[in-house]
């Protein structure tokens, strides 16, 4: 950015050397020099200060760890990665042999608990058994009616299905494996398709001149000489850097603290389903205010050659 005001004040300075024939000696030298430093650093200072600008930016989706609720052998995967699935379909089976086992087991402990309680109710009728009796059978019965619930619950569970419209990056588990219900064990990441957003990662300074409904302009490595339109849809209200969890230790503030970036979602106005951009991929961010507009063209017109220049990084690279 410095580079291309630097390079556009040189060829002034040399069109009214060279063109104008304006005499260069020390005074007109100097007053140049001088000039051009404190015309660029206004215009550098104006533009961070109403026009912000960030590299710290990138696209992110919400993903979800897919954990298995019950203990057992993988017999089927039913999904390769990048697969796109909607809400309710197969991600992988376990073996339901032993959970249908405990559901058969259960059910025949149930229908020899229910006909011990029909026995305790008419031998309490004919007073052959006391009240306790049948308290007993009934409360056996209901045990078992719970437990039942439970091994149908986890029946239910060796089909592990997808919560949501979206694919499983990087599928990597085969028939054979062993799944365990621990929670830092997942089997699977689970991209969500419907929370996919731009974030952006502006400095503290020019926070102010940062609102919902400003416009804005982005720009993608992967998209070189493109420019998208897009306004600013909210920041975030804390930064990593205001989190306090319970422990047993005091604020302090003893140090050097990193003053970090506030979070700003920006949407992209401009249709982008035809571009191949992937959670992660990297942007810049310029956001216009409502101040000092004429310098929002000098920003614009530095954010299209930046754009440009992803074209050369790339051949480098």
């Amino acid at each position: 950015m410095v580079e291309v005001l630097v390079i556009v004040y040189s060829m002034l300075m040399f069109f009214v050397f060279k063109v104008l024939k304006v005499p260069l000696n020390k005074w007109t030298g100097t007053t140049a020099v001088l000039g051009g430093v404190v015309s660029i650093g206004f215009l550098l200072l104006m533009m961070g200060m109403y026009h912000p600008f960030t590299k710290e930016a990138r696209i992110y989706t919400l993903t979800t760890p897919v954990l298995p609720t019950v203990k057992g052998r993988i017999i089927a995967v039913n999904v390769k990665t990048g697969d796109r699935v909607k809400k309710g379909a197969s991600l992988f089976q376990i073996d339901p042999e032993p959970f249908q086992y405990e559901v058969d087991r259960l059910e025949a402990e149930m229908i020899l608990a229910a006909s011990n309680l029909a026995d305790a109710q008419e031998l309490f009728s004919k007073q052959f058994a006391s009240e306790k009796d049948v308290e007993r059978a009934q409360a056996a019965l209901d045990s078992l009616i719970a437990q039942l619930a439970g091994a149908r619950y986890d029946l239910s569970q060796t089909d592990v299905q997808s919560q949501a419209d979206g694919y499983v990056a990087q599928v990597r588990l085969r028939a054979g494996a062993l799944a365990v219900d621990m929670p830092m064990r997942p089997l699977m990441t689970f991209v969500n398709d419907q929370d996919r957003f731009l974030l952006g990662g502006f400095q503290q300074n020019p926070l102010q001149n940062i609102q919902p409904g400003f416009k804005a302009e982005v720009i993608f490595i992967a998209l070189p000489g493109k420019v998208f339109s897009a306004t600013v849809e909210g920041m975030s209200d804390i930064m990593g850097q205001g989190q306090l969890l319970p422990d047993d230790k005091l604020i302090s503030v003893n140090g050097v603290t990193p003053p970090g970036r506030v979070l700003v979602r920006i949407n992209v106005e401009d249709d982008l389903s035809e571009y191949q951009l992937p959670a992660g991929a990297k942007a810049y961010i310029a956001v216009y205010s409502e101040s000092w507009k004429p310098v929002a063209i000098i920003r614009q017109v530095i954010l299209r050659i930046m754009s440009w220049e992803n074209y050369l990084f790339s051949i480098i690279a």
